[in-house]
């Protein structure tokens, strides 16, 4: 059996896109993919339609489970490219990260 929502959640779902992160004059994209091979992606970006100015990144994870390694690397619209290599053992947790 199924409950019957109340008054007050009648239209909740319209009214959170206006009240919850909708930007009047901005365009957001927010993707997220893993390949077949375990590579993991995501991309976000956003532009504004009154200036025309866009920015973006893009994200991409390598995982290693054999070594416990993960390599992130991180490149955004600015041209900068960044680097986080991050290796997992048991006892402790090592990560060394490098920016372009």
């Amino acid at each position: 059996m199924c409950n019957t929502p109340t008054y007050c959640d009648l239209g909740k779902a319209a009214k959170d896109v206006f009240n919850k992160g909708y930007g009047f004059g901005m365009v957001k994209i927010d993707l997220r993919t893993k390949s077949c091979s375990g590579v993991e992606f995501s991309t976000s970006g956003h532009a504004y339609t009154d200036t025309g100015k866009a920015s973006g990144n893009l994200e991409t994870k390598y995982k290693v489970c054999n070594y416990g390694l993960t390599f992130t690397q991180k490149w955004n619209t600015d041209n900068t490219l960044g680097t986080e290599i991050s290796l997992e053992n048991k006892k402790e947790e090592w990560k060394i990260e490098g920016f372009l």
